[in-house]
């Protein structure tokens, strides 16, 4: 597993996630550190990578709206993230963020990294949330 400062997509890193009805109560920061899967989206600036970042959880996602998206992480990918099961990847809440200034990466060494294969479905999946609108990220940078 790689250990430098730059972000891969599908990487899964411990990150003071920001749930964005903790956001809208007017929250700052992220209750606990958890899990989550870096997906790199664009430069930010010259010197900051804009990342966004999507949750993993043991709880079996519930609806609270109609819009929940989670997928199910297979055993394997399990192994692979260095995770527990069964977890959950919610793709209908994220943060962004600027990995390289970022007071909520709790440790840039990843604990694993998800398949090419199955961080595709993921990554398919939430651009196809972002473009319908239903994925509003929780800006922290």
């Amino acid at each position: 597993m790689t250990t430098d400062a730059a972000p891969r997509n599908g990487q899964i890193i411990q990150y003071d996630y920001l749930w964005r009805r903790e956001f809208e109560r007017g929250e700052e920061s992220g209750r606990k550190a958890r899990p989550v899967c870096v997906t790199v989206v664009l430069p930010g600036r010259p010197d900051a990578t804009r990342i966004l970042v999507f949750p993993i959880t043991s709880q079996p996602p519930t609806p609270p709206t109609p819009h929940r998206i989670a997928m199910a992480i297979p055993e394997t990918e399990l192994r692979r993230a260095g995770l527990r099961g069964p977890a959950w990847i919610i793709l209908d809440d994220c943060n962004t963020d600027l990995w390289e200034v970022s007071f909520h990466v709790v440790n840039r060494v990843p604990m694993g990294r998800f398949s090419y294969a199955f961080f595709d479905r993921l990554r398919n999946t939430a651009i196809t949330q972002l473009e319908a609108g239903r994925i509003r990220p929780v800006p922290l940078r």
